[in-house]
């Protein structure tokens, strides 16, 4: 349950970082509960009150993760709150009937506001989601296709176990179905493991966090090739990045002398 907590939270401040429609709602269910008497459709204000609530206090929010099971992120139980036509109902009850009041007819003043509203919502970005960046992916699926087809002519038909950065393992069963992974894409994406049971050895989960960087407590890099060394993976590859001291660290553990792959260094046992 803390773990859910947790997840709720986190997902509050995910949702709403990279886009502002949720502040626009606030402000839209406030604006409308202020002129509560002027509004035509009452149940309407009152419901997405209500959801907007529950998937913004924690508890709540978490009830509903339960609820639509762990294959949805936290993103997805915003699917319950009308909040595009929530917003739109407050912009036009504000500009059709409030502001003509506080503006008395004055059409510059009204032009000027409903410019000044039209620019803000452009500038709240998109619902709470990153923008695909359609360019760089493709960017990036080309140069893990150039990657894979130098490896597979230096393998020269041999069977690949591969281990590697997630940027060339994210797109590597894509370009060639017969290579095998040590870890696939349900290592960082958890939601893709909503039905499974199995779960990754801890010690594939400390390599995976090795090799990007991340965890609170990265195990050395003579952990790391001691423990790919016991693993099938026949081809080793490590970014161009990598410092002397790993290099050597791997090249020592595996007993064999790194060769330069493209932008990556490159072990075959």
């Amino acid at each position: 349950m803390t773990e859910l907590l947790r997840n709720a939270w986190n997902g509050w401040r995910a949702y709403t970082d990279p886009g502002k429609l949720a502040a626009l709602l606030l402000i839209s269910l406030v604006f409308l509960w202020i002129y509560y008497k002027r509004v035509p459709r009452k149940e309407f204000l009152i419901y997405t009150t209500v959801t907007a609530v529950c998937c913004i206090f924690p508890v709540t929010a978490a009830a509903l993760m339960l609820y639509q099971t762990r294959f949805y992120d936290y993103e997805w139980i915003w699917s319950i709150v009308p909040l595009t036509a929530m917003v739109s109902y407050g912009v036009v009850l504000f500009v059709t009937d409030i502001l003509k009041e506080q503006t008395r007819g004055d059409r510059k003043k009204e032009m000027a506001v409903v410019l000044l509203l039209l620019a803000a919502l452009a500038l709240s970005g998109s619902m709470g989601a990153e923008p695909w960046d359609y360019a760089g992916e493709q960017e990036a699926r080309r140069q893990s296709e150039e990657v894979l087809a130098a490896l597979k002519e230096r393998m020269a038909g041999r069977e690949i176990c591969l281990w590697a950065p997630r940027e060339i393992l994210e797109y590597a069963r894509e370009c060639d179905g017969g290579i095998t992974l040590l870890y696939g894409r349900d290592m960082w994406e958890p939601a893709l493991n909503a039905y499974a049971y199995d779960v990754y050895p801890p010690e594939l989960t400390e390599v995976y966090e090795w090799m990007e960087g991340i965890g609170e407590e990265p195990v050395s890099v003579r952990e790391c090739a001691e423990t790919v060394k016991e693993t099938p993976v026949n081809c080793i590859l490590l970014p161009g990045a990598a410092d002397e001291e790993t290099l050597a660290c791997f090249g020592e553990v595996m007993g064999l002398q790194a060769e330069e792959l493209g932008s990556y260094y490159l072990w075959i046992r």
